[in-house]
């Protein structure tokens, strides 16, 4: 009996062996499956273990990323941060039925995410932070899924609008649904009423629009995040529902607008934080509702116009408050008593608002656990309080651009003070005076000091240089003296931010500086230091801005700058450098990568009078400074205009960058100008002037086709201009005078717009805009040549030859004066014999023949066109041949004696720009070549008329053939919805072309769109569109959701504007909608315009 019974027992074993022996041999089939469908690329080998060769001994469950249960099961998968990239197919995945865990968060995997498996048993899911771009197949994946209770698809590319929707209708099972930071548009769903278990909903930055759907929220939520998106509609109309497990409500970066709160938001009574942030609340702050939340730990209302004073009984909540941002309102009055009591309070933001009172003594200073202060642009006078230093917990003191007085407290970091914990102190844009305390040595964890824009004096503290942590030193616009010391980054911390510019700071730049490897900016110019650059400035990799200019530095311009592959901003100007410009400047160029500075709050104060100033202008660090009080800034006037720049630093390029600012003006240079620095590609301005610089103008600087100032003037350069300077089309400041060049100007581009001064003192050159070549005064024919040792006979004889030569020459000029003005005269009443029409007056008689349309750059050559062929061609510009009016001027329709069709647009004075500006506008307009945009042909300047010839469109403008089509006598089509869409696309296409080589946007709030904003205000958006459509339902659809798009387009904030690339992105998404391609195969009724036979599009000429 025992011997059966153990012959069972070892059958049972034998048989156990087996089936695990068959899951793992399961298991590893399908992973390697999986991996085999599913990873095209394993650059760091994550997977190089997973392998039916490895040794009999391994299983999965060794595998990296896979997880195993005590009985050996796979239950999980983990990939995080592996990149991997291909097409992910789950199917072999759902086969592993103990399989419940995925995570591929940090990866470059794509695909829609279709499967083939009837079953799944999934219960978590993580794609975030990968590469989905296209339409995901969630309903499927939910249904099949039916245990899986959370899923992330943050961080893609999705662009799906129905995806929210759709899972928000099959969310039976769901938990948490997170697909924040992607691409979504569309509205929420009119409510959640399958998601019954759903506590996490994360939709945050996306570009999801409409209102919040009445009865959105499911009473089971407990974290709600819409934030970053487009939504609209009064704040106070929003139901929360029971919201009895609400804890978390983001709403921050929409578009809300209200003059209340919600009634409903009261039943939130276990809310922790809210963040209703930068929308378009205008209102007081609800003190009784918001003090009402007991557990209330995080409260945004930044970026509203909340006014009036902040409410006593929001107080209230101060057991719980940890952070509280009233940030950028228009409050007023100081912080209530009721807040002294908010123990836990460690974040406090009340900046830019109008604050004032002692509030800061009074409440804040008894706030124990404050660890972020910031009452910065706000209007608090007196002196800076001494019981601040009572939070001890305190880390960031923000105090800049207030209207404090007096010195900085030297008890703040005094040896028994406890501000210990302090690591920026911002006082920048106030009153203080006196000097700077050397007690701040105290605050051993200080890292950032701002002391900016005040009046203090003496020298820095030796106690500062060397604090342990310390990384900035921004004490610019202050009346500042003593020395830099050596040793600093050696005895103290390692700087990243030097920025003393504008003081009365003297002495050498210490050599120590080539230890501070972390230096990103230093700004020491206009100060009085003295001696030569320090050389191992070369070995600062991280040296993005460096501005030296206005002291009297010596020696030469150090090699070692080539090597500093960081180097953006190089201003070295007016100091006494010598010695040759250094080849090996441009040693960096195509290495320099974004980086640095990048985000950085800075302002620039451009010198509009030009290369008559001293240097194009100045960088300085902004942030926390006034603009207007940095316009009164008098240090900054040294031109009779300047215009400031404000905003964040950001990178022009994505890599292989170059230097964009090199100003070595007014030193004592000499040698020539390197060939290389033509390899700096993306310099924006380069000043050489008021040097001693000798040889040629180097051809390479034709290769710096960014370049919008070029200042080469005051030096000793001989040899002519090269022609390659004709490409740079985007110079608008160009000076080569008072030097030694000789030759002919290049003619074409922006060189001869400029003025004559640009060019004086040059007496060998000539051409527009100087005389032209071989005028007499040139002629060598005509020089001095009887000068030196000539005997008297000689001189007398060579007297009388040039008197009759020059009387020859006067009979000669006399006869074509006199052939000339009877030509003027016949020119002019065949011109006065025109007729006219009653706006136009066209006697030129003082301009000469021919007037030329310059088209040397265009594509599609004319003939060489005088003013009098378009005069004929127009018939005078008569009324006849007017075709349109535009707020620009009007167009006429002409016929060239080719029989070639031009429309020719004469523009109004409006403005006062001057030829440089129209003729270089011009030729950078007429290099623009698209299909959707109407073709510039060339341009004609005559005295002050300016004439713009384009492309003929036989339809006229796209007003005409919308609106006037009874004017047209029945000849203009009809566009149908097809037609119209087509349009829209193409002008889409136009206009995504010109973004993506500028930068501006659009969106003017005229009169057309201030009434459809109102209607749609209203709810009345089919008012906007034609009744004509209307009748056709088909189409409805479509023409809501352009509406929409064209609403984005033209939203209130600039900044939540789509770019014209999103834009025909959302096109496309309207394409997938309708089923038809929409964008590239879409072509109009033959009814209507039938492309093959018609090659003139619709264009708006005016």
């Amino acid at each position: 009996m025992m011997k059966s019974l153990w012959l069972c027992f070892l059958l049972l074993q034998s048989f156990s062996s087996l089936v695990t022996s068959q899951q793992y041999d399961d298991d590893a089939f399908r992973l390697l499956s999986f991996k085999k469908s599913s990873v095209d690329s394993d650059p760091n080998g994550a997977l190089s273990d997973w392998s039916a060769s490895a040794s009999s001994s391994s299983t999965p469950c060794s595998w990296r990323g896979v997880f195993c249960s005590k009985d050996n099961h796979v239950i999980a998968i983990n990939l995080t941060n592996t990149y991997l990239t291909g097409t992910l197919n789950l199917s072999d995945l759902m086969s592993i039925s103990t399989l419940s865990d995925v995570s591929f968060s940090g990866n470059y995997f794509s695909g829609n995410l279709s499967f083939s498996a009837s079953v799944c048993p999934f219960q978590t899911l993580d794609l975030s932070a990968n590469s989905f771009a296209e339409t995901i197949d969630i309903k499927s994946l939910l249904l099949t899924c039916n245990r899986l209770h959370s899923v992330s698809l943050s961080n893609n590319k999705l662009t799906d609008s129905s995806l929210v929707s759709t899972s928000l209708s099959n969310c039976k099972y769901l938990n948490m649904l997170n697909f924040s930071s992607n691409k979504l548009t569309g509205n929420l769903p009119s409510s959640m009423f399958y998601c019954k278990y759903l506590t996490v909903l994360d939709l945050s930055d996306n570009r999801l629009s409409g209102d919040l759907p009445t009865g959105f929220i499911p009473s089971s939520l407990q974290f709600l995040d819409l934030s970053g998106n487009n939504f609209t509609g009064k704040f106070q109309n929003l139901d929360f529902g029971t919201c009895q497990n609400l804890t978390v409500i983001n709403l921050s970066r929409n578009d809300l607008t209200g003059t209340g709160f919600p009634v409903s938001l009261a039943n939130c009574q276990l809310l922790q934080q809210l963040d209703i942030s930068h929308n378009s609340l205008l209102m007081k702050i609800p003190g009784s509702m918001l003090g009402g939340f007991k557990y209330l730990k995080r409260l945004s209302l930044a970026s509203n116009q909340f006014f009036g004073q902040i409410p006593q009984e929001l107080g209230n909540a101060c057991s719980t408050l940890e952070e509280l941002d009233l940030s950028s309102n228009q409050l007023t009055g100081g912080l209530p008593s009721s807040f002294a009591s908010c123990s836990s309070l460690s974040s406090l933001n009340l900046g830019h608002n109008y604050l004032s009172g002692d509030f800061l003594t009074a409440v804040v200073s008894s706030l124990s656990s404050l660890k972020y202060l910031s009452a910065s642009f706000n209007n608090i006078t007196g002196s800076l309080p001494l019981s601040l230093a009572n939070c001890s917990q305190l880390q960031v003191m923000d105090l800049s651009s207030n209207g404090f007085t007096g010195e900085i407290p030297y008890e703040w970091c005094s040896t028994n003070s406890p501000f210990n914990s302090l690591q920026k102190l911002l006082l920048a844009n106030n009153y203080l005076s006196g000097s700077v305390p050397n007690n701040l040595g105290g605050c051993k964890s200080l890292q950032t000091i701002d002391l900016s824009f005040n009046s203090l004096t003496g020298a820095i503290p030796d106690e500062i240089w060397y604090l342990p942590q310390i990384n900035d030193v921004i004490m610019w616009a202050n009346n500042l003296t003593g020395e830099i010391p050596e040793g600093i980054c050696v005895k103290g911390g390692n700087l990243q931010t030097l920025i003393l510019n504008n003081n009365l700071i003297t002495g050498t730049i210490p050599k120590s500086i080539a230890s501070c490897t972390n230096l990103m900016w230093v700004s020491l110019s206009n100060n009085k230091l003295e001696g030569e650059i320090p050389a191992g400035i070369g070995n600062l990799v991280n040296l993005a801005i460096l501005q030296l200019g206005n002291n009297s530095l010596t020696g030469g311009v150090p090699v070692g700058f080539g090597k500093c592959k960081s180097l953006i901003w190089l201003d070295l100007n007016s100091n006494l450098l010598d010695g040759s410009l250094p080849e090996e400047l441009a040693g960096s160029a195509g290495l320099v990568t974004p980086g640095p500075v990048s985000g950085k709050q800075f302002a620039f104060v451009r010198n509009e009078g030009g290369t008559a100033c001293r240097f194009a202008g100045g960088l300085v660090e902004f942030e926390g400074i006034r603009k207007e009080r940095l316009e009164g800034f008098l240090n900054y006037h040294f031109c009779p205009s300047t215009r400031i720049y404000s905003g964040l630093t950001m990178y022009n390029y994505e890599a292989n960058g170059s230097m964009i600012y090199l100003d070595l003006s007014y030193n004592k240079l000499t040698g020539s100008i390197p060939e290389s620095y033509g390899s700096l590609s993306y310099l924006q301005v380069l000043n050489l002037g008021y040097n001693n610089l000798m040889g040629d103008i180097p051809y390479s600087v034709g290769n710096l086709k960014t370049a919008l100032l070029l200042d080469l003037s005051h030096n000793s350069l001989t040899g002519f201009i090269p022609g390659s300077l004709v490409s740079l089309s985007f110079l608008n400041d160009f000076d080569v005078s008072n030097n030694k060049l000789t030759g002919p100007i290049p003619s074409g581009g922006q060189l001869t717009t400029f003025p004559a001064s640009k060019y004086a003192n040059n007496s060998g050159l000539c051409g527009l805009p100087l005389d032209p070549c071989g005028s007499g005064s040139r002629r060598a024919g005509l020089k001095h040549r009887t000068q030196g040792t000539s005997s008297m006979a000689t001189g007398v004889v060579v007297g009388i030859l040039v008197s009759l030569l020059c009387i020859i020459i006067l009979t000669f000029i006399l006869f074509r004066m006199k052939r000339y003005q009877k030509k003027v005269e016949a020119r002019d009443k065949y011109i006065e014999s025109l007729s006219t029409s009653g706006n136009s007056s066209w006697k030129l008689s003082g301009v000469p023949e021919p007037l030329s349309i310059n088209i040397s750059t265009f594509e599609k050559p004319l003939r060489k066109l005088t003013f009098g062929h378009l005069l004929e061609a127009t018939n005078g510009f008569s009324a006849d041949t007017l075709i349109g009016s535009g707020g620009f001027g009007d167009v006429y329709k002409a016929q060239l004696k080719d029989g070639s069709v031009v429309a020719i647009k004469k523009l109004i004075h409006v403005t006062s720009q001057g030829d440089r500006e129209f003729m270089a506008e011009m030729e950078t307009i007429g290099r623009i070549k698209h299909r959707n945009l109407v073709p510039l042909l060339g341009y004609c300047k005559v005295g002050e008329e300016r004439l713009l010839v384009y492309e003929y469109m036989k339809w006229g403008s796209l007003e005409a053939v919308l609106h006037d089509r009874v004017k047209g006598g029945g000849c203009v089509p009809w566009l149908d919805w097809a037609s119209r869409k087509k349009i829209a696309i193409g002008s889409a296409r136009g206009l995504a072309f010109l973004h993506h080589s500028y930068t501006k946007e659009f969106g003017d709030d005229n009169n057309l769109v201030g009434w459809a904003k109102q209607l749609h205000r209203e709810r009345k958006i089919r008012d906007i569109l034609d009744p004509d459509l209307l009748a056709d339902k088909s189409c409805e659809h479509e023409l809501i959701h352009c509406l929409k798009i064209s609403f984005q387009c033209v939203d209130n904030k600039p900044w939540k504007r789509p770019t014209m690339i999103q834009v025909m992105a959302m096109f496309k998404e309207l394409q997938e909608d309708s089923g038809s391609d929409i964008v590239d195969e879409m072509s109009m009724k033959s009814s209507v315009i039938d492309e093959s036979q018609e090659k003139e599009p619709l264009g708006d000429h005016s």
